[in-house]
């Protein structure tokens, strides 16, 4: 397994250099489609005067980080959406990186999610490689100039799996089934208010049923599953004879999550399935 390898020889195994040159790309898309969404969900305004988001957080922390939160909060989301852009490109990475990390903190300080964090920590891996590319050309050849920052990328995947099917399984309402009940009755509740294509479930007897209140034995197996599958996935990533396997069950688990919340989890799920190909060598 090249992961331990590579802790044993001080990450001095070669990999290949356009693999994590297409990562930084795809996890540029990934912060444009989020800083995207904050525009066009009414993140824009929700800690302004007299708004209830703003109430909320006053609450919770008091008037005054409340006010430097608010003052900062749409320079920030202009500045990660520019930063966004420029890692794409290619132009300035690690200066575009940190912007980018920065607009990040500053939303966990009024929105805190897991989701969130984990993307943060992703863009952190990349400020060591030394190869991150410019443009959309991906570079030839093996090195170890990016060795240092794959191999963090994977760890963390492989942390965000396991840790995701520790805090299910230490969870009564996810592995009885009840959570998805309760999603489906909230999105059933909701999504007529919603202007927004957020909340989507296919119209079947199925959801029906858990928008009812029903919690039978499939929903529990539906649960377990997915915690099993979680902790299989890293596995079956890092072991060349199943990776190909794994990858379709990881897209398939990961579109499925996506259909809960399409236009939040959407770039959890690019920046997740980006770093498949981190796995191989």
């Amino acid at each position: 397994m090249w992961l331990l390898q590579s802790l044993a020889d001080g990450f001095s195994v070669p990999v290949h250099d356009a693999v994590l040159q297409l990562y930084r790309i795809l996890v540029a898309v990934a912060v444009l489609w989020k800083s995207g969404a904050t525009l066009l969900l009414g993140d824009w305004n929700r800690i302004r005067i007299g708004s209830f988001g703003r109430y909320q957080l006053e609450k919770r922390h008091g008037a005054a980080r409340v006010w430097m939160i608010s003052t900062f909060h749409k320079p920030l989301i202009l500045a990660r959406l520019a930063a966004a852009v420029l890692l794409l490109l290619g132009v300035g990475s690690r200066v575009a990186i940190l912007v980018i990390v920065l607009g990040f903190v500053h939303e966990l300080c009024y929105e805190y999610r897991f989701n969130t964090i984990y993307i943060t920590l992703c863009l952190c891996c990349l400020l060591p490689a030394q190869r991150l590319g410019t443009g959309f050309e991906l570079s030839g050849g093996t090195s170890t100039a990016n060795s240092w920052s794959q191999f963090l990328v994977v760890l963390l995947t492989v942390d965000v799996y396991w840790n995701s099917a520790y805090q299910k399984l230490r969870s009564p309402q996810f592995m009885t089934g009840l959570s998805l009940v309760q999603q489906s009755y909230v999105a059933a509740a909701v999504r007529p208010q919603m202007t927004s294509w957020e909340y989507w479930h296919p119209a079947t007897g199925a959801t029906r049923a858990m928008a009812g209140g029903a919690v039978r034995t499939r929903w529990r197996a539906v649960a377990t599953t997915v915690v099993v599958l979680e902790i299989l996935l890293p596995v079956g990533l890092l072991t060349p004879a199943l990776r190909s396997g794994a990858i379709v069950v990881g897209m398939g688990l990961h579109l499925a999550f996506m259909a809960i919340l399409p236009l939040r989890l959407a770039p959890f799920t690019l920046v997740t399935l980006a770093s498949y190909p981190l796995f191989m060598p």
